[in-house]
């Protein structure tokens, strides 16, 4: 009796554990549901801390759950949604790459989980203007989606939206524009005045004003904001981009005037939302800067330029290639308002080209074409000489004789040679730049 007693006791015991297990299961797996459904409430609303803090307790979670538990990979995915929709490439692209793996370990090399994750590396690289790294990213994810899932579905459609920016963005126009219709009148179709409808409408106004279709851009753009205004509201960042689009279809135009306070307001939001120092901050004042250059108000255009590059050497550290094309720009504003402040800032953008791209890169040609420039305006024409004349080396090697950017260095090659008395010279580089045909 006593041997049966303990049989039963020790059986009870079992089914206490298990049913405490299974208790403590279900409590995790409601907090986990809960916590997901707060982070997804939360990042549409741009309240990315909050979301932030609600995925990372879910990782944690997530970590205590069954080897190959398909929701640790889908914390991972979503928080590192949450760091692209903040700006926060470096922290985001390794959760998609773990993803990536996760995903590929549970379902294989096809699954709508993987296309969905795909699709969000996609658009971090698109993000950062990396075309050649996006491109492939999101041509798999819409293959997959498509096989996967309905291809006319929704899925498919954020798919092709993304990839018709990034074929606007790499002047591949014709790829673009049907992936671009395509997806705006599926996103149509399931809910109109959404949100997604206003992404597609933003993204056909940058095409048409890349192409010149300037009513149309303006239109559809117009339509996005509104549209937006409605679902996000006017202190989202999402809101803010699609002021920042139609006052670049403005500028466009040259309708400084009113692309103006619209870029003013871009600014203020993203400071709100984000905080003084963040990319989207830096990245409002390179567009004011731009602005204020064509208005002619070069100082202002300076100090906000100065402004950007500082906050970008903060956010990528004063080495960063990227920073060339704002030093030239400074300097591009300094030749004409104040030449002695340009030298130094091509001179580091110079430096910054050779090292990422190579010292006879068409990017290091425009550099010291601008050089040689600046250096005849400061009546160092010896200096202008050997900098146009490598100058002409690369560029000639990269585009050939014809080349508007070649016959513009010639030209100012010209220029140095004339100032320095050598006039024979300079002729026979006039008589070789006339019978050159032109581009």
């Amino acid at each position: 009796m006593r041997i049966r007693a303990r049989s039963i006791l020790l059986a009870l015991l079992v089914l206490s554990v298990a049913a405490c297990l299974a208790s403590a299961q279900r409590s995790s797996l409601d907090t986990w549901i809960g916590n997901e459904n707060a982070a997804a409430a939360a990042t549409r609303q741009a309240h990315f801390a909050v979301a932030e803090k609600l995925l990372l307790a879910n990782q944690k979670l997530a970590a205590t759950f069954p080897p190959k538990d398909a929701r640790l990979p889908r914390t991972i995915l979503d928080l590192a949604q949450v760091y692209r929709a903040e700006g926060r490439y470096s922290e985001a692209l390794p959760l998609y790459e773990q993803a990536v793996q996760l995903y590929t370990a549970l379902y294989g090399a096809e699954s709508v989980e993987l296309a969905e994750t795909l699709n969000g590396e996609g658009e971090l690289y698109k993000s950062l203007n990396d075309y050649p790294h996006a491109e492939p990213l999101l041509v798999k994810s819409l293959a997959l989606r498509q096989k996967l899932l309905p291809p006319d579905g929704l899925e498919a459609a954020e798919t092709k939206n993304d990839l018709g920016e990034v074929y606007t963005a790499t002047q591949a126009y014709a790829k673009a524009e049907p992936l671009l219709l395509d997806a705006l009148a599926v996103r149509n179709k399931a809910k109109p005045e959404s949100v997604e409808v206003a992404y597609s409408l933003e993204a056909l106004g940058t095409l048409y004003s890349r192409i010149g279709r300037a009513s149309q851009a303006e239109r559809s753009i117009r339509e996005a904001v509104g549209i937006l205004g409605k679902t996000v509201g006017g202190e989202h960042p999402d809101y803010a981009n699609a002021l920042e689009s139609l006052a670049l279809s403005y500028m466009v135009q040259k309708d400084f005037a009113t692309a103006d306070p619209l870029l003013e307001r871009v600014l203020e939001i993203r400071k709100t939302v984000f905080g003084p120092q963040h990319r989207d901050v830096a990245t409002s004042l390179e567009t004011l800067a731009t602005l204020r250059k064509s208005q002619h108000r070069l100082p202002e255009a300076a100090a906000l330029l100065e402004q950007s590059i500082a906050m970008w050497e903060r956010i990528l550290g004063p080495d960063n290639p990227d920073l060339a094309a704002d030093l030239v720009n400074l300097s591009a504003i300094y030749q004409v308002s104040d030449p002695r402040k340009a030298e130094p800032l091509l001179l580091r953008a110079i430096t910054l080209d050779e090292r990422a791209l190579g010292p006879e890169s068409p990017e290091v040609g425009a550099d010291l074409s601008s050089l040689g420039f600046l250096y005849v305006q400061l009546k160092r024409n010896e200096e202008a000489e050997k900098a146009y004349k490598r100058a002409l080396t690369i560029e000639i090697k990269a585009s050939g004789e014809s080349d508007p950017a070649v016959r513009n260095t010639k030209i100012g090659y010209i220029t140095a040679l004339r100032n320095m008395g050598r006039t024979e010279e300079a002729r026979k580089t006039e008589g070789q730049l006339a019978a050159t045909p032109s581009k």
